[in-house]
């Protein structure tokens, strides 16, 4: 709405935007997305659509899966191309359920690339921190290479020096700034999610729970908001 010229409003009723996905690994499931395509991974609809039908059985609803299928490549094209959220491909990550008919090998979900928290500028105050349980003193682990050194880091001269880099640059981040600014998995996907609003001047509200709907005519025309004093 922002990018079409709209004024917006985003109001997170926590301090912190991000709310769960930040601490999720960030994985988006979207078939036939533009990197796939890029990387030769080309398919039909028709194969996500028969895994989707088989996977959600009796909660399959034609109409929904369909506006999906077709939505979902144009959204990761979208910010992919013209915002701060860019995405890496999952060429290798298949679906959850790979026994199941149509399920694919790899290329149907995106990640947001790994940034750099300044990207934020004063908004990484605001930017849920990872949580301890699933991070290495803090420090966010991805699935793919990242993940591999560090489970390599005794075994490979490589992996050993990937690591060291790693946790090289996060402890001078913990010293100079208090918190992790090497992002990744949910949490990239939200910083760069607030980059892309802000660089739309769109209004970041915290700590700004919807108190009620303003409704006219039967179609909600507004909400009231709590918000700081």
């Amino acid at each position: 709405a922002a990018d079409r010229g709209l004024s917006v409003i985003v109001a997170e009723k926590d301090a912190d935007f991000g709310g769960t996905t930040a601490w999720s690994g960030g994985w988006i499931y979207a078939p036939c997305n533009l990197l796939a395509r890029r990387a030769g991974i080309v398919e039909d609809t028709s194969l996500p659509r028969t895994y989707l039908r088989h996977v959600l059985g009796a909660h399959f609803d034609a109409a929904r899966v369909e506006a999906f299928l077709e939505a979902a490549p144009r959204m990761v094209e979208f910010f992919h191309e013209h915002t701060a959220l860019r995405f890496d491909l999952g060429s290798t990550i298949p679906d959850t359920y790979s026994s199941v008919e149509g399920a694919g090998r790899g290329g149907r979900s995106v990640i947001a690339l790994p940034c750099d928290g300044r990207i934020l500028g004063p908004l990484l105050a605001r930017l849920r921190r990872p949580l301890r349980e699933t991070t290495f003193l803090g420090l966010t682990i991805q699935a793919g290479p990242d993940l591999r050194a560090f489970m390599n880091v005794t075994r490979s001269p490589r992996a050993l020096a990937w690591v060291a880099r790693r946790v090289g640059r996060h402890l001078l981040d913990l010293a100079l700034h208090g918190r992790a600014l090497q992002l990744r998995n949910g949490s990239a996907l939200v910083a760069r999610l607030l980059r892309a609003a802000a660089d739309r001047n769109v209004d970041l509200r915290a700590s700004s729970p919807v108190v009620r709907l303003v409704q006219r005519e039967g179609r909600v025309r507004g909400a009231v908001l709590a918000t700081p004093e």
